[in-house]
Parts: structure tokens; C-alpha cells; sequence
């Protein structure tokens, strides 16, 4: 058996771009046979509906919202739901997943979306943080410059993005950065807003992750599968035969 966990989720009370609830997201992942989730919705800088004139706390109470709601919702139906979020380096577009953190860091941490990306890694991953690059080489019209991975500031690469075949996302390119630079974790996700394509994409383990930093030392570990277009695959992308 095999434990399947989605890894770039989103939900439309926080992500603008979200067109299924929290509630609705974690029922249609627990239908599709998945044992967890990641909620990684647009942090404030981005594509994020929690105004900005408020507090820095209540920002970031208002921000929490789609993981609080997710994270009830699965307690009443056995998933489990972890928090992260997806951060953008303001104006290039580029997109990062942030793991192992939480609401204790970003209360502490107020200014930190104003820093460049090259001290706002440092902190992040001074305090136990590690940095996904997103769909490294999407095109897309708020994308604003040619793609520079920067893989000495990050910790691994999403090797694929929603379809494996999906025009705007390129991920063929980001398979060929993450080969280049074997010491980055690969991870696969769906990259999903609405319910209609729960169960594409994300990681398999053959244990129970326990927490956001498990999930780090068993991606570490090398006992991950990615999840490709609904099927189980090994780190090179080739399906397994595997039950899940």
C-alpha cells in the first residue's frame, strides 16, 4: 500500500485563483484515495484575497483561514492536512512552495516577503524552512521575465506541474534543472484549484507521513514516488508497479 499526499493545493477562501472551497478540496482528495494534503495557497504578495491595509496579524489570521478550514475538515473524515504556502519573487513571477514553517515564523517574521529572494531564502531556511521552485519554466502573462532558476537559494524543483504534458508549464525543462542538480529534491503536484482534477499529482510514501519536517527526511531519504498524471512513478518519471 502506498500513502498518497498532494503537494501544491489550493483554496479559494485564500488563493484568488481558487474556485473550490477548502472543505470541497479536502472531500474530492479523500475521494480520490489520497492520505494527506499540502495547503500552499498564494501568500499576501501574490495572487491572495486578504486585504493589506490590516495588521500583519491579521494578515496572517486571515491567511491561515484556508488551512484552518482544511485541517477541521479533515480531522471529521480521516485527512490528514499540513500547512505551507506559495511564496512569489515579486515582480519576476517566480514562483516558490515553502514547507516546515508556519504561523509562529511568519508572525515573527512581518517584513520578510520585502526582502530579495537571496536573504529571503536564508531565513527561511535558517529557521528550518525548505524552498520548492514551483513550475520553474511556466510561461504565463504575469510572468514578466525569462525563467533563472536560482538552485544555490532553493532546495528542490517541481518536476511536474498539474499534466505532464502541459503546454505553459514546460516540464520537460524543469525535469532537465532538476537532472543537472541532483542534491534538489524532485516533487510532482497538481498545482490544483478546483475539485474536477483531485488525485493528478503530488507524492506516494509507503508509510504515514507524520508531520511537515517527516515529509522532508523521507523526501531526503529517497522513499518518495512521484505522482504523474494519476499514476505512480519513480524519481525518473517512469510508472511503477505499485498498489495504492
Amino acid at each position: 500500500m502506498l500513502y498518497k499526499y498532494e503537494t501544491h493545493f489550493h483554496t479559494s477562501e485564500v488563493s484568488k485563483c481558487g474556485r473550490s472551497t477548502a472543505v470541497e478540496m479536502v472531500r474530492a482528495h479523500k475521494e480520490a484515495g489520497y492520505t494527506g494534503v499540502f495547503v500552499t495557497d498564494h501568500f499576501v504578495n501574490g495572487n491572495c484575497t486578504v486585504p493589506r491595509h490590516l495588521s500583519w496579524k491579521e494578515q496572517m489570521n486571515l491567511f491561515m483561514q484556508g488551512y484552518e478550514l482544511a485541517y477541521a475538515e479533515g480531522k471529521k473524515i480521516g485527512l490528514d492536512v499540513f500547512f505551507a504556502w506559495e511564496y512569489v519573487n515579486s515582480p519576476y513571477g517566480e514562483d516558490y512552495l515553502i514547507y516546515n514553517l508556519g504561523y509562529d515564523f511568519l508572525i515573527a517574521h512581518p517584513k520578510l516577503y520585502k526582502l530579495p529572494f537571496e536573504e529571503y531564502s536564508e531565513v527561511v531556511r535558517e529557521n528550518g524552512g525548505y524552498i520548492i521552485h514551483a513550475h520553474p519554466y511556466r510561461t504565463a502573462d504575469y510572468i514578466f521575465y525569462e525563467p533563472n532558476p536560482k538552485v544555490d537559494l532553493i532546495d528542490g524543483v517541481e518536476v511536474n506541474n498539474t499534466r505532464s504534458d502541459s503546454p505553459h508549464n514546460h516540464n520537460e525543462l524543469a525535469w532537465e534543472l532538476a537532472r543537472a542538480n541532483p542534491q534538489l529534491l524532485r516533487i510532482s503536484g497538481t498545482d490544483i484549484h478546483s475539485t474536477d482534477i483531485a488525485g493528478l499529482g503530488g507524492v506516494a510514501f509507503s508509510y504515514r507521513i507524520k508531520d511537515s519536517q517527516h515529509f522532508i527526511d523521507a523526501m531526503r531519504a529517497g522513499d518518495a514516488y512521484l505522482i504523474i498524471d494519476g499514476q505512480i512513478t519513480d524519481m525518473e518519471g517512469n510508472i511503477v508497479d505499485k498498489a495504492v
